[in-house]
């Protein structure tokens, strides 16, 4: 009985069977025709909204990286970071002047930077002069490289030359920053009891000037008071009181204004271990300084 029931729902005839495949054939092509919609939706994005396509072609072109310009016209002028920094820049343009009369627009042509274009301006107000083109670089902050770019078009032009040399130097009292009284440094220009004493105790601390720029390293000098008087003092070196690398104790090291405690106690460390040095160098080929802290502190060394 199940199995005559069973014949019945699942047998089918001639007529049904065609009827059934002719549905399949319809689904069939149904499905191709969903998939092809679906495939083809994906390959091309239509815009209809005319607003929306301009907003997406100002941000396409916001994308693209605008074009650098090269300047064409030649003339110089200071870029921010320069300016921020007070470097001097290389000049695109250059031309003949005199260090003792050309202008601050000129000196700004010519590369010069504003810290540097003040400072020469104040040197020149408290009366100093270039005879030479080295001259140029007893400014402070003026660089060898800026000057050997400058230095084909320095053209100095003085007026009895030679006579007013000699009445500098006959009327001018030279005084040996190292062996300088306070009295002594009073007479100066620019320097009063609080200068004087300070150049003294940083003397004393670093036993010794062994250049005339060291003095810009006394606490509140500057460029336009040290111009004052740089050409009234002179330097005796030996005059200079030197550290002996390898008695020296901590605390006579460390009291040295160019020597931290940790530069100190990396040379003290090296003598402990090698037992003593053979030669001053030893200090940077050892990398105990770096080769500027090294050069600094090299005039108050000595091995004994």
């Amino acid at each position: 009985m199940i199995k005559n029931r069973f014949r019945e729902y699942f047998t089918f005839t001639k007529k049904e069977r065609n009827g059934l495949i002719v549905l399949l054939l319809i689904l069939f092509v149904l499905i191709l025709i969903k998939v092809y919609q679906s495939n083809k939706s994906y390959g091309e994005i239509v815009i209809i909204d005319d607003d929306f396509r301009n907003d997406i072609e100002e941000f396409e072109k916001s994308l693209i990286p605008k074009p650098s310009f090269e300047k064409k016209d030649k003339t110089y002028t200071y870029d921010s970071k320069s300016v921020k920094n007070n470097k001097w820049l290389e000049p695109e343009v250059l031309f003949n002047f005199d260090p003792n009369k050309v202008s601050k627009n000129k000196m700004k042509n010519l590369g010069f930077s504003r810290k540097q274009i003040n400072t020469l301006a104040n040197y020149r107000e408290k009366g100093g002069v270039f005879y030479k083109n080295e001259d140029l670089l007893k400014i402070y902050g003026i660089e060898k490289e800026q000057f050997e770019i400058l230095d084909p078009y320095i053209t100095i032009e003085l007026k009895n030359k030679q006579e007013d040399i000699i009445k500098i130097n006959e009327v001018a009292e030279l005084i040996e920053l190292n062996t300088a009284s306070k009295e002594n440094l009073i007479k100066l220009n620019g320097i009063g009891d609080a200068f004087a004493e300070r150049i003294i105790k940083y003397r004393d601390l670093l036993g010794g000037y062994y250049k005339k720029e060291q003095v810009l390293e006394v606490y509140g000098m500057d460029s336009t008071r040290y111009f004052g008087f740089y050409q009234d003092i002179i330097i005796d070196t030996n005059n200079i009181y030197k550290l002996n690398l390898n008695d020296a104790d901590f605390k006579i090291l460390v009291r040295h204004p160019y020597l931290n405690k940790y530069q100190t106690k990396a040379i003290l460390k090296y003598r402990e271990l090698e037992g003593s040095f053979t030669k001053i160098e030893q200090i940077h080929q050892n990398k105990l300084l770096l080769k500027e802290e090294f050069l600094k502190l090299k005039p108050y060394l000595q091995l004994k």
